[in-house]
Protein backbone atom coordinates (compact mmCIF):
# COMPACT_ATOMS: atom_id res chain seq x y z
CA UNK A 1 0.00 0.00 0.00
CA UNK A 2 1.54 3.49 -1.26
CA UNK A 3 1.42 6.46 1.17
CA UNK A 4 -1.29 7.99 -0.96
CA UNK A 5 -3.39 5.53 -0.93
CA UNK A 6 -3.40 5.00 3.00
CA UNK A 7 -3.99 9.01 3.49
CA UNK A 8 -6.98 8.29 0.86
CA UNK A 9 -8.43 5.53 3.04
CA UNK A 10 -7.96 7.60 6.14
CA UNK A 11 -9.75 10.52 4.32
CA UNK A 12 -12.56 8.83 3.15
CA UNK A 13 -13.20 6.98 7.01
CA UNK A 14 -12.79 10.34 8.92
CA UNK A 15 -15.64 11.87 6.37
CA UNK A 16 -17.91 9.82 8.06
CA UNK A 17 -19.62 11.94 11.09
CA UNK A 18 -19.07 9.31 13.90
CA UNK A 19 -15.55 8.69 13.36
CA UNK A 20 -13.35 11.14 15.61
CA UNK A 21 -9.96 8.91 14.49
CA UNK A 22 -8.94 6.36 11.89
CA UNK A 23 -5.45 4.68 10.67
CA UNK A 24 -4.33 2.24 8.58
CA UNK A 25 -1.05 0.08 10.19
CA UNK A 26 1.00 -2.88 9.70
CA UNK A 27 0.03 -5.60 11.68
CA UNK A 28 3.10 -7.22 11.38
CA UNK A 29 2.64 -10.16 9.31
CA UNK A 30 2.28 -8.90 5.76
CA UNK A 31 -0.93 -7.08 5.74
CA UNK A 32 -2.76 -3.88 6.97
CA UNK A 33 -4.97 -3.12 10.34
CA UNK A 34 -7.67 -1.23 10.36
CA UNK A 35 -8.34 1.27 13.95
CA UNK A 36 -11.27 3.56 14.01
CA UNK A 37 -12.35 5.28 17.57
CA UNK A 38 -16.02 5.85 16.94
CA UNK A 39 -19.14 7.94 18.34
CA UNK A 40 -21.76 5.71 16.47
CA UNK A 41 -24.70 4.83 18.70
CA UNK A 42 -24.91 1.42 16.39
CA UNK A 43 -24.27 -2.12 17.27
CA UNK A 44 -20.35 -2.63 16.71
CA UNK A 45 -20.89 -5.11 14.16
CA UNK A 46 -23.03 -2.27 12.01
CA UNK A 47 -19.98 -0.21 12.03
CA UNK A 48 -17.59 -2.33 11.36
CA UNK A 49 -19.71 -3.13 8.06
CA UNK A 50 -19.91 -0.03 7.26
CA UNK A 51 -16.23 0.67 7.07
CA UNK A 52 -15.97 -2.48 5.42
CA UNK A 53 -18.24 -1.22 2.40
CA UNK A 54 -16.64 2.07 2.41
CA UNK A 55 -13.00 0.66 1.72
CA UNK A 56 -14.10 -1.71 -0.69
CA UNK A 57 -15.97 1.40 -2.53
CA UNK A 58 -12.92 3.02 -2.49
CA UNK A 59 -10.81 0.50 -4.12
CA UNK A 60 -9.68 -2.08 -0.97
CA UNK A 61 -11.18 -4.99 -2.42
CA UNK A 62 -10.20 -7.71 0.02
CA UNK A 63 -10.60 -5.70 2.95
CA UNK A 64 -12.34 -8.02 5.63
CA UNK A 65 -13.86 -7.58 9.05
CA UNK A 66 -11.40 -9.11 10.49
CA UNK A 67 -9.17 -6.44 9.99
CA UNK A 68 -11.21 -4.01 11.31
CA UNK A 69 -10.38 -2.86 14.89
CA UNK A 70 -13.58 -0.35 16.63
CA UNK A 71 -13.72 1.30 19.69
CA UNK A 72 -16.55 3.20 20.53
CA UNK A 73 -16.90 5.99 22.78
CA UNK A 74 -19.69 8.48 24.15
CA UNK A 75 -20.29 11.71 22.83
CA UNK A 76 -20.14 14.89 25.09
CA UNK A 77 -23.58 15.44 24.32
CA UNK A 78 -24.75 11.50 25.07
CA UNK A 79 -22.77 11.71 28.78
CA UNK A 80 -24.69 15.48 29.19
CA UNK A 81 -28.39 13.38 28.81
CA UNK A 82 -27.16 10.02 30.20
CA UNK A 83 -29.54 10.36 33.43
CA UNK A 84 -29.87 7.59 36.09
CA UNK A 85 -26.17 6.97 36.15
CA UNK A 86 -23.85 6.54 38.72
CA UNK A 87 -21.23 10.04 38.61
CA UNK A 88 -17.64 10.60 40.04
CA UNK A 89 -18.11 13.02 43.15
CA UNK A 90 -14.73 12.47 43.76
CA UNK A 91 -11.71 9.93 44.56
CA UNK A 92 -8.18 9.74 46.09
CA UNK A 93 -4.76 7.38 45.96
CA UNK A 94 -2.33 6.81 48.72
CA UNK A 95 1.03 4.43 48.69
CA UNK A 96 1.47 2.31 51.73
CA UNK A 97 3.38 -1.32 52.48
CA UNK A 98 0.21 -3.02 50.35
CA UNK A 99 0.53 -1.02 47.62
CA UNK A 100 -1.60 1.26 46.20
CA UNK A 101 -4.93 2.21 47.66
CA UNK A 102 -7.37 4.24 46.52
CA UNK A 103 -10.61 5.58 47.54
CA UNK A 104 -13.85 6.27 45.42
CA UNK A 105 -17.11 8.43 45.85
CA UNK A 106 -19.96 8.04 43.47
CA UNK A 107 -23.22 9.77 43.21
CA UNK A 108 -26.08 8.72 42.21
CA UNK A 109 -29.00 11.38 42.82
CA UNK A 110 -28.69 12.48 46.42
CA UNK A 111 -27.14 9.52 47.48
CA UNK A 112 -23.23 8.90 48.03
CA UNK A 113 -21.44 5.43 47.49
CA UNK A 114 -17.79 5.16 48.60
CA UNK A 115 -15.50 1.87 47.78
CA UNK A 116 -11.81 1.11 48.27
CA UNK A 117 -9.67 -0.95 46.42
CA UNK A 118 -5.85 -1.87 46.99
CA UNK A 119 -3.99 -3.01 44.21
CA UNK A 120 0.23 -2.84 42.97
CA UNK A 121 -0.91 -0.24 40.28
CA UNK A 122 -2.99 2.73 40.84
CA UNK A 123 -4.75 1.98 37.75
CA UNK A 124 -5.87 -1.27 39.09
CA UNK A 125 -6.53 0.21 42.85
CA UNK A 126 -8.88 2.74 41.31
CA UNK A 127 -10.79 0.37 39.17
CA UNK A 128 -11.21 -1.91 42.20
CA UNK A 129 -12.46 0.73 44.19
CA UNK A 130 -14.84 1.93 41.57
CA UNK A 131 -16.37 -1.34 41.33
CA UNK A 132 -16.45 -1.81 45.28
CA UNK A 133 -18.40 1.71 44.86
CA UNK A 134 -21.22 0.36 42.74
CA UNK A 135 -21.52 -2.08 44.54
CA UNK A 136 -22.41 -0.26 47.66
CA UNK A 137 -24.56 1.26 45.01
CA UNK A 138 -26.33 -2.41 43.97
CA UNK A 139 -26.43 -3.51 47.80
CA UNK A 140 -24.44 -6.25 47.04
CA UNK A 141 -21.38 -6.59 48.55
CA UNK A 142 -19.90 -8.89 46.03
CA UNK A 143 -22.02 -8.25 42.66
CA UNK A 144 -19.85 -7.42 40.84
CA UNK A 145 -15.95 -8.61 39.69
CA UNK A 146 -13.69 -6.45 38.18
CA UNK A 147 -11.85 -8.65 35.48
CA UNK A 148 -9.61 -6.49 33.36
CA UNK A 149 -8.37 -2.84 33.83
CA UNK A 150 -5.53 -1.32 31.48
CA UNK A 151 -4.91 1.31 29.35
CA UNK A 152 -4.18 1.12 25.49
CA UNK A 153 -3.92 3.31 22.24
CA UNK A 154 -5.95 2.82 19.36
CA UNK A 155 -5.56 5.09 15.96
CA UNK A 156 -3.50 7.40 18.17
CA UNK A 157 -5.33 8.21 20.81
CA UNK A 158 -5.23 7.15 24.62
CA UNK A 159 -7.76 4.67 26.18
CA UNK A 160 -8.82 3.47 29.45
CA UNK A 161 -10.42 0.07 29.10
CA UNK A 162 -12.18 -1.76 31.46
CA UNK A 163 -14.24 -5.57 31.99
CA UNK A 164 -16.38 -6.53 34.73
CA UNK A 165 -18.29 -9.53 35.76
CA UNK A 166 -21.91 -9.95 36.90
CA UNK A 167 -23.45 -12.41 39.11
CA UNK A 168 -24.66 -14.56 35.57
CA UNK A 169 -21.31 -14.52 33.86
CA UNK A 170 -21.76 -11.55 31.75
CA UNK A 171 -18.83 -9.58 31.10
CA UNK A 172 -19.58 -5.87 30.63
CA UNK A 173 -16.71 -3.70 28.95
CA UNK A 174 -16.19 0.22 28.74
CA UNK A 175 -13.52 2.72 27.66
CA UNK A 176 -12.93 6.24 28.53
CA UNK A 177 -10.28 8.55 26.23
CA UNK A 178 -8.10 10.69 28.02
CA UNK A 179 -8.34 14.09 27.73
CA UNK A 180 -7.36 16.74 30.21
CA UNK A 181 -8.09 14.13 33.16
CA UNK A 182 -5.67 11.67 35.15
CA UNK A 183 -4.67 8.56 34.01
CA UNK A 184 -6.79 7.45 37.25
CA UNK A 185 -10.06 9.37 36.84
CA UNK A 186 -10.19 8.38 33.43
CA UNK A 187 -9.91 4.41 34.72
CA UNK A 188 -12.52 5.42 36.37
CA UNK A 189 -14.80 6.79 33.98
CA UNK A 190 -14.14 3.43 32.17
CA UNK A 191 -15.44 1.39 34.78
CA UNK A 192 -19.01 3.34 35.19
CA UNK A 193 -18.93 3.27 31.37
CA UNK A 194 -19.01 -0.64 31.28
CA UNK A 195 -21.25 -0.77 33.99
CA UNK A 196 -23.81 2.46 33.70
CA UNK A 197 -24.59 0.45 30.22
CA UNK A 198 -27.18 -1.41 32.79
CA UNK A 199 -27.22 0.51 36.25
CA UNK A 200 -30.70 0.88 35.58
CA UNK A 201 -31.37 -2.95 34.98
CA UNK A 202 -29.41 -3.40 37.51
CA UNK A 203 -31.48 -1.38 39.94
CA UNK A 204 -35.07 -2.08 38.58
CA UNK A 205 -35.49 1.54 37.78
CA UNK A 206 -38.20 2.95 35.44
CA UNK A 207 -37.25 4.97 31.97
Amino acid sequence: MTVSQYQEYVDILQRAPHIKRAEVVDDGFGGYQVQVVSQSTQPPRHVVREIVSLLRSAGWHDIQAGQVTVVQVQAEDDQRRSFGRLRIAGFAVSYGPSGYKAQCRLVHGARFYEGEGVAPTSILAVARATVAAVNEALGQREGLHLVEATQLEVAGVSLSVALALDLDGEVMAGNAVHRDTTAEETMIRAVLDAINRRFVLFTGQKV
